[in-house]
């Protein structure tokens, strides 16, 4: 299968995305990385007491040095077997042990992220505190209701960049896949689509019934096609925003997905990358580690999945909301980053093949 490179286009970043060593950064990337201000100003004193050059290579090869003496997070490797990767079927061997617990596989062959160990039950994706409390695992979100401003702003921002990609017109219709409060149906709607949404959170449902009024599918998409609840061949786009990786089976989900869609249709990707810069400097601490997370993807083994389940991808970008790197990169090399496609967050978008 031929493996497409990212198409080399960024979306700018946004004022209010993410600050740049602002006066709040060091707090913000304390938060994600969740550490204490202490420890992270303990990193940056080692890195620049032990930086020995000025290239970008050198920079991030002493910012992963300084980070990994004093991680957290990151446990001694045990022996572990390697295991197949559930997208390709090669090897996935033991790449990031954590603290926690969690072993993560990395693809030999297409660059896969797997977690061999210690997933999340998945009752936690019907349970209300998924929303209200993060887990010391990381599990779940802090004051989710509370982040409505933030969200809606960032999906408007994703709908104006697919609208370019599909050429979509006023009107059309978007089914999103684990819709949660409705943040993105509801900048959607504002723009002229008509939308519908499937999750299987009771919780999730009823607050974007209160929010906005939206009515929302309570179940996978699997069974909601099955039970007629969602049509077969009628939504133009369906859309899956940092969902992917909680499924097991990604490849049987797009599947569905190229059931639920109409002839021509499209299909939008937000997941993680395991390919980012972030994840080789941060290691165990890398933001999307977490035992909720499946899968990590790379370019080739999105495609892989792509591929398998009859999609073709037409354009895909990497973004970035929190610019973690901004002590050791510039703007400009992290904008390079991004637009190399080794930014965290992998934004994809593929049509439906037309012997599907």
């Amino acid at each position: 299968m031929e493996v497409r490179a990212p198409r080399r286009e960024r979306i700018p970043i946004a004022p209010g995305e993410g600050p740049l060593q602002t006066t709040g950064h060091a707090d913000l990337v304390c938060r994600v990385l969740r550490v204490d201000r202490p420890l992270w100003e303990r990193v940056l004193e080692d890195y620049r007491r032990n930086l020995t050059g000025t290239t970008r290579a050198e920079r991030l090869n002493a910012a992963r040095r300084a980070w990994s003496a004093h991680s957290p997070h990151r446990a001694p490797a045990l022996p572990s077997e390697v295991s197949r990767c559930p997208v390709c079927g090669g090897a996935a061997r033991p790449e990031i042990y954590r603290r926690s617990g969690e072993i993560y596989g990395l693809c030999t062959q297409c660059g896969h992220g797997a977690l061999l160990t210690r997933a999340a039950p998945a009752k936690i994706y019907c349970e209300a505190e998924y929303y209200s409390e993060r887990k010391h695992d990381g599990v779940g979100y802090d004051a989710y209701r509370r982040e409505m401003e933030y969200r809606e702003a960032k999906a408007d921002r994703l709908l104006a960049w697919m609208e370019n990609v599909t050429g979509a017109p006023a009107g059309r219709s978007l089914l999103e896949v684990g819709s949660g409060f409705g943040y993105t149906r509801a900048a959607a709607e504002r723009r002229g689509w008509r939308t519908s949404g499937v999750d299987p959170n009771p919780h999730a449902a009823a607050a974007a019934r209160d929010l906005y009024g939206f009515e929302t599918r309570v179940a996978t998409l699997a069974d909601a096609l099955s039970s007629g609840l969602v049509p077969r061949g009628q939504s133009q786009v369906v859309l899956y925003q940092f969902v992917l990786e909680h499924i097991h089976d990604p490849i049987g989900e797009l599947t569905h997905a190229a059931e639920a869609v109409e002839a021509h249709g499209f299909l939008v990707l937000l997941v993680p990358s395991m390919q980012a810069l972030e994840r080789v400097v941060f290691g165990a601490s890398y933001r999307s580690l977490r035992p909720d997370h499946l899968h990590l993807f790379s370019w080739a083994s999105l495609d892989r999945c792509l591929s398998a389940a009859r999609w073709r991808r037409v354009r895909s970008i990497s973004e970035c909301s929190v610019h973690l790197l901004a002590d050791f990169l510039s703007r400009e090399e992290l904008e390079e980053v991004y637009v190399s496609g080794d930014g965290p967050d992998l934004w994809t978008v593929a049509q439906i093949m037309e012997d599907a």
